[in-house]
């Protein structure tokens, strides 16, 4: 059975490795290190799950989840936001724009794979 296929776009190495690190046996991971990346990435192929942050340069995760949900493809697929933004407002506008969840960094390993799980079986 092929693992489920999250893509991750984060632009902090270190949380990506983190990450990569700690969903690398259950999940297939590909990871972007921008928005644009991301972009480039969700253009070729639809993955069961997407992680993004919102503070990225160029264009950050709100354009990112903009993008996924103009896009037919993949509009569908479930957006994680894990952010170091933790006001009310950031959060009610990627939910608005289209996230199914908000998560604030820096977040508890277990409390992130509960949260993937809902999402992807």
């Amino acid at each position: 059975m092929d693992k489920p296929t999250i893509v991750l776009v984060d632009d902090e190495p270190i949380y990506v490795s983190l990450v990569l690190a700690l969903l690398d046996d259950d999940y297939q991971l590909v990871a972007a290190n921008s928005g644009v990346g991301a972009i480039e990435v969700l253009s070729s192929m639809e993955p069961d799950l997407i992680i993004v942050d919102i503070t990225m340069p160029h264009v950050n995760g709100y354009q990112v989840i903009k993008y996924i949900k103009e896009n037919e493809k993949i509009e569908n697929v479930p957006v994680l936001v894990i952010s170091s933004l933790t006001h009310e407002c950031d959060q009610q506008l990627a939910l608005t724009i289209g996230a199914d969840e908000y998560l604030c960094k820096p977040i508890l390993p277990n409390k992130l794979l509960a949260t993937i799980e809902k999402y992807v079986c």
